[in-house]
């Protein structure tokens, strides 16, 4: 697959297509967002830890097809829904009320309304204070962050952040944009304050050319740069942490064998963070910058580049 710089959040799907495998009416119904390789992986370690047999359907963003898969699904009147993405879940949470559904893959649940008595699963966000304590562990000397954002995408995620940033003795200094030309004067009014840039999951903010822009103006402030996504790594950034996908499938599974063995209900499960989470660096970014990490951040990383 062709991986572009954009963390899942930004990918949208332009094509429908349905695919089915043969399944008991009675079993579980997967229904995905879009067919892309997060999402498949996601799928697929689910499978591995629960090898029911599923019934898997495919959106697109065509309501007339998500239609006739809502109608087939109301038919079978499956055990549990399964919805992995944000489109996948928001569907099932509007059409399918009266049938269990566990989420995952999700950005943000709780700004698509996915709480209720019949709905439950893990979002895609990693809470903003593992964040910090991460980024703390790679840079030790570390004491102000500097963040750009546009108040109308991620506003929830800095006020979150804003509460949590002090408990490690660290400092948020935030700077506004709500657009992508006013990016690049949001950042530079901030040099000089920081001592490390963080990206937010924000698509006025975060596009190919104004990643260009904040991979330069890293390095030539010798800043740190920790980015959503190894995508973002692999092109120069110095670190990244991100959810385990197959890991998250797997973790899925546990919650819905929780679920169908009346340990837990969806109420008791809400919302739940990834709980596998991994660190990308690149070694030569660090260098740029004049940085050594830890030798233990090394070894603890999942990928590095070097």
């Amino acid at each position: 697959m062709r991986r572009s710089l954009f963390s899942l959040s930004f990918i949208i799907g332009f094509l429908f297509f349905i695919t089915i495998i043969p399944a008991r009416a009675e079993g579980i119904v997967v229904i995905k967002s879009h067919n892309i390789e997060p999402i498949n992986q996601a799928l697929a370690g689910f499978i591995e830890a629960c090898p029911n047999h599923i019934t898997e359907y495919t959106l697109g963003g065509n309501r007339r097809g998500e239609t006739e898969i809502i109608d087939r699904i109301i038919a079978a009147r499956p055990r549990l829904v399964l919805a992995i993405g944000a489109l996948a879940a928001k569907t099932a949470k509007e059409r399918l009320q009266d049938i269990p559904i566990v989420f995952l893959m999700v950005p943000n649940p709780r700004k698509f309304a996915l709480e209720g008595e019949n709905i439950g699963g893990i979002s895609l966000d990693i809470p903003i204070e593992r964040q910090f304590a991460q980024y703390k562990s790679i840079v030790p000397t570390l004491k102000t962050i500097g963040v750009v954002y546009d108040p109308e995408k991620t506003g929830e995620i800095i006020k979150e952040a804003s509460s949590v940033v002090e408990k490690l003795g660290l400092h948020l200094l935030t700077s506004p944009a709500t657009s992508q030309k006013g990016v690049p004067a949001a950042l530079r009014s901030i040099l000089g304050k920081i001592d490390m840039l963080w990206m937010v999951p924000d698509d006025t903010v975060v596009t190919p050319e104004s990643f260009k822009f904040f991979l330069l103006t890293a390095f030539e402030n010798n800043l740190p740069f920790m980015a959503v996504s190894d995508i973002f790594v692999e092109a120069g950034a110095l670190a990244s942490l991100s959810p385990d996908y197959t890991a998250m499938g797997h973790q899925a599974c546990q919650v819905v064998n929780d679920i169908r063995s009346g340990r837990m209900s969806l109420q008791d499960i809400d919302i739940l963070p990834p709980a596998k989470v991994n660190l990308v660096i690149n070694l030569k970014s660090a260098s740029k910058i004049g940085l050594t990490l830890p030798l233990e951040i090394i070894k603890s990383a999942k990928k590095v580049y070097r």
